[in-house]
């Protein structure tokens, strides 16, 4: 299960960011989740309550804000979300998509003491 690391990942950067602000607790970490990465965000959040154990983020509450899949035609400008199935490419005119969203894995802020 890749979420454990990702979530001793997540901690680890959390962890620094509240050390150089001389801060000794994370409440919460805010994390935007793509909904095209590989993560299960359950398995994310389920990793995460094992892996802040003994850490500055022992009673941190971890926030996934989940990110759609937008996809965007460089051709013809068409956008949309693709939700049921992935196919990259344009339904009205053939050429290949380009992902606009719904990639992102990223800590959007922490909250310390």
């Amino acid at each position: 299960m890749h979420e454990l690391s990702i979530a001793e990942n997540i901690i680890e950067i959390s962890e620094a960011q509240a050390r150089a602000q001389n801060s000794r607790q994370i409440r919460t970490i805010k994390l935007r989740l793509g909904q095209f990465t590989t993560i299960v965000g359950e398995a994310l959040q389920f990793s995460f309550e094992i892996a802040r154990r003994g850490t500055l983020a022992a009673e941190a509450v971890l926030e996934i804000e989940n990110v759609p899949m937008v996809l965007r035609c460089d051709e013809c400008g068409d956008a949309g979300e693709n939700l049921r199935e992935v196919c990259l490419i344009c339904p009205r005119c053939g050429a290949p998509l380009h992902i606009v969203s719904g990639e992102e894995m990223q800590v959007e802020y922490i909250e310390i003491d």
